[in-house]
């Protein structure tokens, strides 16, 4: 009898063992979210909201959404988007991991939170100083590139972890959507020297030259990152 119960507590070990492997194998539900959210908010709507940020302020000059000019209306919007998926985030992985395991991941991911949230509060100030005012616009367009460079190098250090159980192959993936936002840089400066080459008096009720090219630019860009962004989450959900 005492056989019995001994053989029976060493399948149950076995069992828990296996049981352990199991989750191991397969990453919690709220782990890929994580991922999933962070990819969402970085490689799409950030991308995007810097985009428009920093290259649409003489287009769509004669519109405005709720008193506030197009571009910045955008602006906000893919930025408060990138905001709130991140904290979602961020609140799905403390509750997975249930504390903080310092590792360079958790590390630098926290340094983006950090940025991330002080980032709307920056956007919003208007100081009464001229001089004010362009330093924090400054500041705020600083720590935007900071805080994507961070988040985008995360995303890699994230591939690479164990507990991920993410495929290789999204390393690949993950270049494409960042050689998508660099070409897209590129494209927009061109844009913005031809510009400033053509010169001319800007009408404050008519676009900046060659702002019809940059619509264009800007709907390849969004084209060409969500579907980079798709394929990212679906290799988050494969592992």
């Amino acid at each position: 009898m005492a056989d019995h119960d001994h053989d029976h507590d060493h399948d149950h070990e076995h069992e828990g063992d296996h049981g352990h492997s199991h989750d191991h194998d397969h990453p919690s539900v709220l782990l890929r979210l994580h991922g999933t959210l962070m990819v969402i908010a970085w490689l799409f709507f950030n991308s995007l909201g810097n985009t428009v940020g920093r290259y649409f302020k003489k287009t769509w000059t004669n519109r405005q959404y709720f008193g506030v000019p197009v571009w910045n209306f955008y602006h906000r919007i893919y930025m408060m988007a990138c905001w709130t998926l991140t904290c979602a985030a961020i609140v799905c992985i403390f509750v997975d991991v249930q504390g903080f395991e310092a590792h360079a991941h958790s590390i630098v991911g926290l340094a983006t939170f950090a940025l991330v949230f002080v980032q709307p509060i920056l956007g919003l100030m208007r100081p009464a100083q001229q001089q004010a005012q362009s330093a924090i616009r400054i500041l705020h367009a600083l720590l935007g590139q900071v805080a994507y460079i961070l988040a985008v190098t995360n995303m890699f250090l994230a591939i690479g972890l164990e507990a991920a159980h993410i495929s290789t192959v999204m390393y690949g993936l993950m270049a494409g959507a960042v050689g998508i936002h660099v070409l897209a840089h590129v494209a927009f400066n061109v844009l913005e020297y031809l510009t400033r080459r053509k010169g001319g008096e800007l009408d404050v009720n008519k676009d900046a030259s060659f702002s019809r090219w940059r619509k264009t630019a800007l709907m390849v860009q969004m084209i060409a990152l969500y579907a980079f962004t798709i394929a990212n989450v679906v290799f988050v959900w494969r592992g």
